[in-house]
């Protein structure tokens, strides 16, 4: 009898200390998921960010820049001068939502057809990437596919850039030519009065 009380005990010691180190593993989980929270800060403060707050919007803008030539930066083909870019942001598909528009600027993104420029959501995902496009650029009062065109200015001419229902073309150069006045129209990314900013 003494032997089963003895047993028994033993047994409750057993549970309580494997109980401790499961409430350990959790006090561990939870600062483990601090530090995960801490590494991921960046990402929700981003998306937490308010679309006049443009000192957030300049690090979203550095943050995407980053993250889509990492490679190139990596091996150093992208100098300081090509790390230029200017921005503007405007509500393309009037949601209420404004998309942001990255002019890059210096050798590595433009050559004697244009230079690149990326079209962003508000929370730096891509929707296009033009290639030989020159600034500044237009908002065209007429929609597609319930975007706003652009006219941009590729192949010495002004184009016509529609919506095709998920992105807008990527080369420019390619589409009719807009016969429209541009002075009239919402001006964009007017590198000549614009400041430039480094990532």
């Amino acid at each position: 009898m003494k032997y089963l009380q003895i047993l028994f005990l033993s047994s409750l010691f057993l549970i309580a200390a494997c109980a401790s180190p499961t409430e350990s593993n959790n006090s561990g989980v939870d600062s483990m998921n601090v530090v995960s929270e801490d590494e991921t800060e960046s990402t929700e403060e981003i998306k937490a960010y308010t679309q006049d707050d443009q000192d957030n919007i300049q690090r979203l803008i550095r943050l995407t820049l980053n993250d889509l030539f990492k490679e190139d930066l990596d091996q150093l083909e992208i100098d300081s001068i090509g790390r230029q870019f200017i921005y503007d942001q405007v509500d393309l598909n009037n949601d209420g939502k404004k998309e942001i528009l990255i002019g890059l600027i210096g050798p590595y993104f433009c050559g004697s057809g244009g230079c690149t420029v990326l079209l962003t959501n508000g929370y730096g995902d891509l929707i296009t990437q033009f290639s030989v496009s020159d600034y500044p650029f237009y908002v065209d009062q007429e929609t597609s596919n319930g975007w706003n065109s652009l006219i941009i200015y590729s192949g010495s001419e002004n184009r016509l850039v529609k919506f095709d229902g998920e992105t807008y073309p990527s080369n420019p150069s390619t589409l009719e030519v807009y016969s429209g006045d541009v002075d009239r129209l919402l001006k964009l990314l007017d590198i000549e009065n614009q400041e430039r900013k480094f990532f």
